[in-house]
């Protein structure tokens, strides 16, 4: 499928996939709503870091949603953007750099002072520091012309950490997951979503057999979490970070709330009552 192009049906669809990946992910998923950190616990930390990932696993986050892209020689690094120039003194596209020349760069002094001397991250180096802690939401940043080679790179990653049926891997775009798709049977999708209505991402989910849909939160309502559960979709929202709005969606029915302050869902989870972990 071409760039842009819509589903049809001349695509596979849930049904005629392995069986594992036709799974909804809730299954596996035992807490009653899963407290995400975005980007590691990124409203007190610099975004994507060790600090970051370290400061979600010490609030027990359920997951941590990051960003990957690879490098000039193949490498998949944890970065948001295309251009290095906001959370390092680096300048140019990360894909026209090698890892060895990102690993010299400052990711943390953007952040604050004491951040000085944080590295960005590979992906196999932030699987080492969480392990089986929390799952991790891998969000495809790459551009188009790097899906064909990051889709394999990123699964053999993810088979070698033993992480790649508890992580789920999203995007914006579905033509990216498809190519994921094309590549492993077994990957778990989400399709991020930005819009106010859903047909296309209903079709597109049926396509890609995705387990979960990833809307903002602005667009959350209780009859598209019906539509999503009637397709055993999980429903994971960002990014969100008032406590209200947590225990609103909360109430609304979602499965997972993206938050750059995990503490913050931590304080909403012990305020939703049946839904939410009293202790």
């Amino acid at each position: 499928m071409t760039y842009g192009q819509q589903p049809g049906n001349a695509y596979r669809t849930r049904a005629t996939l392995d069986p594992v990946a036709a799974v909804a992910y809730s299954e596996s998923v035992t807490v009653p709503w899963m407290r995400i950190a975005h980007r590691g616990a990124s409203g007190t930390a610099p975004e994507h870091t060790r600090a970051a990932f370290a400061r979600a696993l010490d609030l027990d986050v359920d997951m941590i949603e990051l960003d990957v892209q690879l490098t000039r020689d193949g490498h998949l690094v944890v970065l948001h953007d295309e251009g290095l120039e906001r959370t390092t003194n680096g300048h140019g596209a990360v894909r026209e750099h090698t890892l060895s020349e990102i690993k010299t760069l400052d990711a943390g002094i953007w952040f604050g002072p004491q951040f000085m001397g944080e590295r960005v991250l590979t992906l196999s180096e932030v699987l080492e520091l969480v392990g089986s802690a929390a799952r991790l939401n891998v969000e495809v940043k790459a551009p188009c012309a790097d899906w064909p080679a990051l889709a394999p790179q990123l699964i053999d990653t993810l088979e070698r950490y033993q992480a790649l049926e508890s992580t789920i891997i999203s995007c914006f775009q579905p033509e990216a997951l498809l190519v994921v798709r094309e590549y492993s049977n077994r990957a778990r999708l989400g399709l991020l979503w930005q819009n106010a209505t859903f047909d296309d991402a209903w079709r597109w989910v049926d396509v890609l057999a995705a387990v979960s849909i990833h809307p903002l939160w602005l667009f959350v309502t209780v009859n598209m979490v019906r539509a999503a559960r009637a397709r055993a979709l999980q429903v994971l929202t960002w990014t969100v970070n008032d406590i209200g709005i947590m225990k609103h969606l909360v109430e609304q029915g979602v499965d997972g709330i993206i938050s750059d302050f995990p503490e913050r869902l931590r304080v909403a989870q012990g305020m939703t009552g049946p839904f939410g972990n009293q202790s």
